[in-house]
């Protein structure tokens, strides 16, 4: 079973029992037709790719099928894996900039709805906050993780000072 079948499969399976759920708990025709119309195309569009596949010879065991249908990960291949060779990206730490600008896109696309005030507003927010968040990745990225202060002070130093002190740094 290809990725792409497996996820429309769970689509339709999705579709298929929010519709009897809704049907039930709301007894609602339009949003039960609707729900299950989604579990029905995209589950008949996985059905094909999956038939398709198998009759090109593509034939895998069951466990192997349920795994992709679950959406698990192949697992990695058997022996000992060294990343000393690979390139990785620093994983930024977590911060409030990527908040903060979708918080700025929403408020701009409710100014749409509510005014021109809001549009300016939002759009000033969403790229203050997306500068400063592609700002705090790229000092990362070229000086590493910093550490807070009160990990200095934790250290043992109970001030700047006395940190710069020790350290040889001027101020």
């Amino acid at each position: 079973m290809s990725d792409d079948a497996a996820l429309l499969l769970r689509v339709g399976v999705f579709g298929l029992v929010a519709g009897a759920v809704y049907w039930f708990l709301s007894y609602e025709p339009l949003g039960t037709v609707a729900l299950l119309l989604l579990g029905v195309g995209p589950g008949f569009a996985g059905l094909f790719i999956l038939r398709h596949n198998r009759s090109a010879g593509q034939r895998e065991d069951r466990q192997e099928m349920l795994r992709r249908f679950a959406g698990m990960p192949h697992g990695d291949p058997p022996g000992p894996k060294s990343l000393e060779g690979s390139d990785i990206a620093v994983i930024p730490l977590p911060s409030l900039w990527p908040f903060t600008s979708s918080l700025g896109i929403t408020v701009a696309l409710s100014g749409l709805i509510f005014g021109l005030w809001l549009v300016i507003l939002g759009l000033a927010m969403a790229l203050y906050s997306g500068w400063g968040w592609i700002a705090a990745i790229m000092s990362e990225t070229r000086y590493g993780h910093v550490r807070p202060t009160d990990e200095v002070r934790e250290a043992g130093f109970a001030s700047d000072r006395e940190r710069d002190e020790a350290t040889g740094r001027p101020r």
